[in-house]
């Protein structure tokens, strides 16, 4: 055994868990993402919980007992702080885990995030004669393996088992898989050559639902709802959208919008994650069919009663909001809406 105090680790969590308060912290989150009425707003509390001593990520890379410990640092913190976040962990082998499937090499630096390399001409030509790869090429199969490992594990911790939900690794989106896949060139090459990017979007299409798909198969997740990043948010799926950020409005018409409508029609829905501004293609998220809610990476960029007034009444959420949030905001946004943030942001969510 790579953690010897694993058990006791697991006990000393499944001992400070409270079923019935995250119980609660559920019906809230689901409530305010319904857009229903809410009591007050739920809160992911991130200020720090001591007592958990994780491994650095590039030995819990190549460890499904580190990655266990490292993963569950946020229930602990959640059940430390008593905050309304879910509690969700996944198989995190970084950005390039689909990409992998397609062969694409994945490198460690420090203790950094993996990052992958794109394909060259050669190998890319046969990617798209070969179709959807063998799910269990590339990273595939070290995914699945520690997803069964968590399941099993926590199953046998009964607090753990009933709150701690294993969620689906990064899966990205359409088109960030084929930008991962492709290399930076796929941005000159939708206007040199779209066909050929139109043929890797959909098979990183076809790809991206069936390695989902296996994924829930091993954590039963559905679809209705779906445990990510601390949250519980309507439909199966969530899909980012960072890569896009840099194309014209008529470019994300063309290439991400018309595979993610195929993405969220396969899982009765889901959100949409993006980092830097996008406003030029946030229009066209929020008109795009099975879009539940959306979140981003950084919030300072948008104006959020401006995202409020154009979301809500198609009602999408806004999740994981993490910028402070004043009493302005709580008068004009009083649902549909999670927040995070530290303790002294609590003064300012009373609605």
């Amino acid at each position: 055994m790579s953690v010897p105090d694993l058990h006791e680790r697991l006990e000393k969590l499944n001992a400070i868990v409270d079923p019935s308060h995250v119980s609660r912290s559920e019906k809230l989150m689901e409530d305010s993402l319904l857009f229903r009425p809410i009591e007050r707003f739920p809160f992911i509390n991130t200020s720090p919980a001591q007592g958990w001593q994780g491994f650095p990520y590039s030995e819990a890379f190549y460890d499904m007992e580190m990655m266990l410990v490292n993963e569950l640092a946020s229930p602990f913190q959640g059940a430390c702080n008593r905050d309304d976040r879910m509690y969700t962990i996944r198989a995190n082998y970084g950005v390039g885990t689909v990409a992998s499937l397609f062969g694409c090499e994945v490198s460690l630096t420090m203790n950094n995030m993996p990052w992958c390399e794109p394909l060259s001409e050669k190998e890319l030509l046969g990617v798209l004669d070969q179709g959807v790869p063998a799910l269990t090429a590339g990273l595939g199969a070290r995914v699945f393996e520690t997803e069964r490992f968590y399941v099993e594990t926590l199953a046998k911790y009964p607090n753990l088992k009933e709150t701690v939900h294993t969620y689906v690794c990064d899966t990205q989106g359409p088109f960030d898989i084929a930008h991962l896949v492709m290399g930076h060139r796929i941005y000159t090459e939708i206007y040199d050559n779209p066909e050929l990017v139109h043929r890797l979007l959909d098979i990183c299409t076809e790809t991206y639902i069936a390695f989902t798909n296996a994924q829930k198969e091993i954590t039963g997740e559905g679809n209705d709802w779906h445990f990510h990043s601390a949250n519980k948010i309507r439909g199966g799926v969530r899909v980012c959208e960072d890569s896009p950020t840099n194309l014209s409005p008529t470019s994300y018409l063309e290439f991400c919008r018309p595979y993610n409508e195929r993405v969220l029609a396969a899982f009765n829905g889901g959100w949409i994650h993006y980092c830097g501004n996008g406003k030029q293609m946030l229009p066209h998220i929020l008109d795009t069919p099975g879009v539940t809610a959306v979140n981003f990476g950084n919030p300072e960029m948008q104006d959020i009663h401006a995202l409020f007034d154009a979301a809500s009444p198609k009602k999408i959420g806004i999740v994981t909001w993490v910028i402070p949030f004043t009493p302005e905001d709580a008068a004009h946004i009083t649902t549909g809406i999670t927040l995070a943030g530290r303790d002294a942001h609590r003064l300012c969510l009373a609605n």
